[in-house]
């Protein structure tokens, strides 16, 4: 156990991380956003940060997330948290990882160090599409 990763490792799941875009940009602060956060700014962070981003497609498998300041090494889940082992630099991450582990509706992502540290995180509520109950 560690600051990182306080439960024993077996009590995490390994999530894949694919990576999306990335570009490196000028010394910034670090910002999680998840899912439709993004398109909402997409917008300002390409005129800000003069880059074009690709056409996102949110499907009920994947889960999207954008790093500002934040290079994600990999991301695991327990319970409520999405724990993502990141360093920080100039740089955006685009990337996607797979939903169907999440049994919770509502998550807490959090970016550390390998000391850690949160470098960011963020509130997230899992939109489910409607269950069929079986009669």
């Amino acid at each position: 156990m560690n600051k990182l990763y306080p439960y024993p490792a077996v009590q995490y799941i390994p999530l894949t991380m694919e990576i999306l875009y990335q570009h490196k940009s000028p010394p910034l602060g670090t910002f999680l956003l998840v899912e439709r956060e993004i398109s909402l700014w997409k917008e300002q962070i390409q005129e800000k940060f003069g880059i074009q981003l690709p056409t996102l497609s949110f499907t009920p498998h994947r889960l999207i997330l954008f790093f500002g300041g934040i290079t994600p090494q990999e991301v695991k889940y327990r319970g409520y948290y999405v724990t993502i082992k990141a360093v920080a630099e100039p740089v955006l991450y685009l990337v996607s990882i797979p939903k169907q582990y999440f049994y919770k509706d509502t998550l807490v992502f959090q970016a550390k160090n390998e000391n850690g540290k949160i470098l960011s995180s963020k509130l997230y509520h899992l939109r489910h599409s409607p269950k069929v109950k079986a009669r």
